[in-house]
């Protein structure tokens, strides 16, 4: 009985062990992981001296260990922010680029009223994970702004409307996100953790339009639901031919628009062979005109010789 007590005992404590082992393993990786993790900065690719306009020559991008970057670092989706700004100080080759390192019309630093533009307005309105486009618009991307509304309808009746027609439209094309929620995209290190591991929650955007457009945003989303359109960051194109949509556009046209989508994302299938260029046939020969023999030319006798 003795033996099988020390025996217990002996296999409790070589689970313990084996448990506090586990645990100090995982306890020493974690910490390995946060001290040694790396991110993707945006770098000098050469030595710039202070007041050198940035090209695209002049940057590079590089993973280093987030416990060493202090400041402000450039990601590589912020590079284009980069282009044609000037250096305040000198940044050496490989050195990651910080905003305090450029003359950027903003700082981050005096709140959002520096980032707006001259003659510009910042306005915000609220949005959910669906209308923004799955919480995947960030500051600093370019968007369409939709609205759904629904309209007086145009029936015959005694107060000469019908019932509500919906009616969706869109309303402003290549808007500037200037934040979401309260994150304005000038973050520190630390929300690039934050951003990585849980991602961000928000319920409104604050975009960047003139004085008459913020008029209009304001009345729209007090009467319809706003949703946006994610655009590339480079795509500055404006569709000029948009017009309301509403059940009778949507029947008339959606198969229309599924026939022009199938033939613009695979031509061969939907467009029209085109006939190869008939083959050039020879012309009928050309046969020399038969020569009509000339007649001999005749003699003719000269005046008779005097005798």
């Amino acid at each position: 009985m003795k033996q099988k007590i020390i025996l217990l005992v002996a296999l409790l404590a070589g689970l313990a062990a084996f448990i506090l082992s586990k645990q100090y393993i995982e306890n020493f990786k974690a910490e390995y992981q946060k001290q040694f993790n790396t991110i993707s900065v945006i770098v000098a690719a050469r030595d710039l001296v202070p007041g050198t306009k940035i090209t695209r020559d002049d940057i590079g991008m590089k993973d280093v260990f987030a416990k060493g970057i202090t400041g402000r670092v450039f990601k590589p989706d912020e590079a284009a922010e980069l282009i044609g700004k000037k250096t305040l100080f000198m940044i050496h080759k490989l050195t990651p680029i910080n905003w305090n390192d450029v003359d950027m019309p903003y700082r981050g630093l005096s709140g959002l009223s520096g980032m707006i533009t001259r003659g510009d307005r910042a306005i915000a309105f609220a949005v959910d994970a669906v209308s923004a486009v799955s919480g995947h618009v960030k500051p600093n991307d370019h968007v369409d702004i939709i609205g759904t509304f629904s309209f007086p309808g145009q029936g015959k009746g005694p107060s000469g409307s019908g019932p509500a027609e919906t009616v969706t439209l869109t309303i402003l094309q290549d808007v500037t996100i200037l934040a979401t929620g309260k994150n304005t995209g000038r973050r520190g290190l630390e929300m690039e953790m934050t951003e990585r591991f849980g991602g961000e929650q928000y319920n409104s955007v604050t975009v960047a339009v003139t004085p008459r457009e913020a008029e209009m945003l304001i009345f729209a989303s007090s009467k319809g639901k706003l949703a946006l359109a994610l655009r590339n960051r480079e795509d500055v194109s404006v569709e000029k031919q948009l017009g309301n949509v509403d059940f009778q556009q949507l029947e008339k046209n959606f198969n229309v628009l599924n026939a022009e989508r199938q033939q613009r994302l695979h031509p061969p299938l939907f467009g029209q062979p085109s006939a190869p260029p008939p083959a050039a046939l020879p012309g009928p020969a050309t046969l020399p005109s038969p020569s009509t023999p000339k007649p001999a030319p005749v003699a003719v006798p000269g005046p008779p010789a005097k005798p």
